[in-house]
C-alpha cells in the first residue's frame, strides 16, 4: 500500500473486493492497507459484527448488507456513525464504468 501512495499520492482510497471481511479478515486487510487503512473500505458481506470490529480496528468505513433496523441500530453509535456503507461505492472513476455489468470493457 506504501508503494501505491507514493506513486498516486494521498487522494488514493482502497476497497476491498466483495465480502473480503467474510473471506479473508479484517487482519488480512489491515496488513494489505498497513498505515492507511483509515483510508480503505473493507466490504463485510452480510455481516454487521465485522463491520462493527472493522471500524473498531481503525478500518474507515465498511460496506456491510444489512436490514434498515440493523443498520438504524449500528447509526446509534457515534463512532459507527456514517461509516457503515450499505452498497459498494463505484471502484472506477465514472467514464470508465460499464452501464451493465455484462458489458464489455
Amino acid at each position: 500500500m506504501e508503494q501505491v501512495i507514493l506513486s498516486h499520492g494521498n487522494r488514493f482510497l482502497a476497497l476491498s473486493m466483495e465480502s473480503a471481511g467474510n473471506s479473508f479478515g479484517i487482519p488480512w486487510w489491515l496488513e494489505i492497507t498497513e498505515t492507511q487503512k483509515h483510508q480503505s473500505i473493507l466490504d463485510c458481506g452480510g455481516s454487521p459484527a465485522i463491520a462493527r470490529q472493522a471500524l473498531d480496528a481503525g478500518i474507515g468505513w465498511a460496506v456491510c448488507r444489512i436490514n434498515a433496523a440493523q443498520f438504524r441500530a449500528l447509526e446509534t453509535y457515534d463512532r459507527y456513525r456514517g461509516r457503515i456503507l450499505t452498497t459498494r461505492p463505484p471502484s472506477s472513476p465514472r467514464h470508465n464504468l460499464r452501464e451493465d455489468a455484462h458489458d464489455s470493457l
